[in-house]
């Protein structure tokens, strides 16, 4: 079984978050005139974290489902229980690295445990999309 791969597309917020934190955890030592390395060393937890986001968050088709990977963890969906893909450009909280995102909404609520769509972000869109059509062309896109 063959597995295709998408990388997400990546936000330039994503990229400014790694300076603001540092900044952040460093304002406390500079504004008191203490320590430095006690801010420097809470800042370098916050960095990797960031980092590891955009490292491992990956989107995948294998057979007749989709997965995310998020921080090392795999979620996978079935692509016959898709019901449509909308764009949508939204900052909720989701598995995506960019503002500007597809939400796939599943027919069945059990898929996501949630009655929210699943929102991610992958840089080649339309090849991700047309990978899914091909699966389930019934998908109703609206993009």
């Amino acid at each position: 079984m063959e597995t295709v791969c998408f990388k997400p597309k990546v936000g330039w917020w994503v990229y400014a978050i790694i300076p603001f934190m540092f900044l952040c955890c460093m304002a406390g030592p500079i504004l008191t005139g203490s320590e430095y390395l006690l801010g420097f060393l809470l800042s370098v937890p916050f960095c990797i974290f960031i980092l590891s986001l955009i490292i491992t968050t990956r989107y995948a088709i294998r057979g007749r489902e989709f997965g995310v990977n998020t921080l090392y963890r795999w979620s996978w969906f079935p692509i016959d229980n898709i019901e449509s893909i909308t764009h949508v450009n939204s900052i909720l909280a989701s598995a995506a690295l960019s503002t500007d995102r597809i939400a796939i909404r599943f027919k069945d609520r059990k898929v996501l445990k949630s009655a929210a769509p699943l929102e991610i972000s992958p840089k080649d869109r339309t090849g991700f999309i047309s990978a899914l059509l091909k699966i389930n062309p019934e998908i109703q896109v609206n993009v």
